[in-house]
C-alpha cells in the first residue's frame, strides 16, 4: 500500500500538465455541481409554480435568447480564450486589454443589434412565427437580456482564459440561477412574463459581478492599447459558423417545437433536455480548464503532454457522467415528476436525450482540441453536418412524433457531431481519445 502510494505520488510529480488541469477541473467541478443543482431547482421551481403552459413560454423565450446571444458574440469565446491565454503566459497585458476591449464591442454591438431588430419585430414573430398564446408578453422582457448574456458569457471565457475557473463558471451558471430562485421564491410568481423580468435582473447581476472579477484579476486599464483586428477576425470568424451551428444542434428542436407543438410540449422538452444536459457538467468542467492547456501544449509543440492531457481528461469526465447517465436511464419518471405531476409523461424523451448527451460526453473534449489546435474548419464541417442532421430529422419527426421526435433529433445531432470530432482528433493530432485504456 504504501510502494503504491509512493509510485502514485511520483506519478503526479512527473505529469505537472495533468496535475493542473486535474486541480483545476477539481475546483471547477466542485462550483459546477453547485451551480448545476441551483439551474435544476430553478427549472423546478418555475414549472412548479407556473404548470406547463407558462412554463413553456419562458422556456421558449429563455431558448431564443440563448440563441441569439451565442450567435452575437461572432464566436469570440474561445477565440478570446485562447488569446488572454497566450497574453497571460506571455505576461502581455497590453494584448490583454486589447483583446477584451474589442471582443466586448464587437459582440456586445450586436447583440445589441439583435435585441433591436426583435423588439421592433415582435408582433410579427408572435403573429407568424411562434403563434403561442401570450407570448407577445414574454418576448420583449427576454430579448432585452441579449446584450447581457452576450457580454457576461465573454467575460466569463476571458477569465477562464486567465485560470480563474471558479470565478468564471460562477458568473456563467451560478448568478442568474441563484438570483431567480430567490426572486421566484420571495415573490409570488404566476406568470412567464413576472419570471422574465427576474431573469433579466439576474443577468444584469451577472455582468456586473463578471466585469469585477476581470478587473480583479487585470488590475490596471492600459489606455491606448489595441489588438489586431484581422488577427481577431481570422480566429473568430471559423469559430463563428462553429457557435451557430452548435446553437442549432442544442436548440433548434426547441424552437420547431414552438412553430408546430403546443407550449405544454416545449415545457416538457425543455425540462427533459435541461435536466439531460446535467450529464455535461463534467465536461465544461474539464473543458475550463484543459482549454487554455491543449493550446499552450500544442503551440509549445508538446503533443505527447497534449495527449496525456487529454487522454486522463476523458478519463476523469467518464468517472462522473457515468452515474449521471445511469441513473437518468433507470428513474427518468421520478426525474420529471420533480417538475410536477404533469411532466412525468416526457420520462421517455428524457431517457432519449440521455443516451445521445452522454454519448456527446463521453468522447471527451474533442471539440475544443480541434478549436484550441487551430482545426477550427475541420471542426466547423462536423458540427455542419450535426446541425444538419439535427434540423432535417426536427423537420421530419416533430410535427408528427412532437415530443419524442424532437428528443431523436437532438440526441442524433449531438451524438454525431462529436463522434466526427472524434475522428478529427485521431487524423489530425494523431491520437483516438476513445483509446482511455492506452497507458499514458
Amino acid at each position: 500500500m504504501v510502494n503504491q502510494l509512493d509510485h502514485l505520488k511520483r506519478w503526479f510529480e512527473s505529469n505537472p500538465h495533468f496535475r493542473e488541469v486535474l486541480f483545476g477541473s477539481s475546483l471547477g467541478l466542485f462550483v459546477k455541481v453547485l451551480t448545476a443543482i441551483l439551474a435544476f431547482m430553478m427549472n423546478i421551481v418555475i414549472a412548479r409554480k407556473l404548470g406547463p403552459a407558462e412554463a413553456g413560454l419562458f422556456f421558449l423565450g429563455f431558448t431564443l435568447v440563448v440563441l441569439l446571444s451565442s450567435v452575437g458574440r461572432m464566436g469570440l469565446d474561445n477565440s478570446v480564450m485562447r488569446f488572454v491565454a497566450r497574453a497571460r503566459v506571455a505576461g502581455d497585458t497590453v494584448k490583454l486589454h486589447g483583446v477584451y476591449r474589442k471582443a466586448l464591442l464587437w459582440g456586445g454591438g450586436l447583440c445589441l443589434l439583435f435585441m433591436l431588430v426583435l423588439l421592433v419585430s415582435n408582433q410579427l414573430l408572435v403573429n407568424y412565427v411562434f403563434e403561442q398564446p401570450g407570448f407577445g408578453a414574454v418576448l420583449p422582457i427576454m430579448v432585452m437580456a441579449l446584450p447581457l448574456v452576450g457580454l457576461y458569457t465573454l467575460h466569463v471565457f476571458a477569465l477562464l482564459g486567465m485560470k480563474k475557473i471558479i470565478a468564471g463558471v460562477m458568473v456563467l451558471t451560478g448568478i442568474v440561477p441563484l438570483t431567480m430562485l430567490a426572486g421566484l421564491l420571495i415573490f409570488p410568481v404566476t406568470r412567464a412574463q413576472e419570471v422574465a423580468w427576474i431573469y433579466l435582473i439576474g443577468c444584469t447581476l451577472a455582468l456586473v459581478i463578471g466585469m469585477f472579477f476581470w478587473h480583479r484579476a487585470v488590475p490596471g486599464t492600459e489606455q491606448g492599447a489595441d489588438f489586431p483586428s484581422d488577427l481577431l477576425y481570422a480566429s473568430c470568424m471559423p469559430l463563428w459558423g462553429v457557435v451557430i451551428l452548435g446553437q442549432v444542434i442544442q436548440w433548434s428542436s426547441q424552437l420547431l417545437m414552438g412553430v408546430w407543438g403546443s407550449v405544454e410540449d416545449v415545457a416538457l422538452f425543455a425540462v427533459a433536455q435541461r435536466t439531460a444536459m446535467l450529464i455535461g457538467f463534467a465536461l465544461f468542467a474539464v473543458n475550463a480548464s484543459a482549454g487554455p492547456k491543449f493550446a499552450a501544449l500544442y503551440s509549445q509543440g508538446d503533443m505527447a503532454g497534449l495527449e496525456r492531457v487529454a487522454l486522463w481528461s476523458v478519463r476523469l469526465i467518464l468517472l462522473l457522467a457515468v452515474p449521471s447517465a445511469i441513473f437518468m436511464m433507470v428513474f427518468p419518471q421520478w426525474l420529471m415528476g420533480l417538475f410536477g405531476p404533469q411532466f412525468q409523461s416526457g420520462a421517455v424523451a428524457l431517457m432519449i436525450l440521455a443516451v445521445g448527451q452522454f454519448i456527446g460526453t463521453a468522447v471527451g473534449s474533442v471539440g475544443s482540441l480541434l478549436s484550441m489546435t487551430g482545426h477550427e474548419p475541420q471542426l466547423r464541417w462536423n458540427v455542419f453536418i450535426g446541425a444538419v442532421l439535427g434540423v432535417g430529422l426536427g423537420v421530419l419527426l416533430i410535427p408528427d412524433y412532437g415530443l419524442i421526435g424532437a428528443a431523436i433529433a437532438t440526441s442524433v445531432a449531438v451524438a454525431s457531431k462529436n463522434l466526427l470530432c472524434v475522428y478529427q482528433v485521431n487524423r489530425l493530432l494523431g491520437f483516438n481519445t476513445l483509446a482511455i485504456w492506452r497507458k499514458i
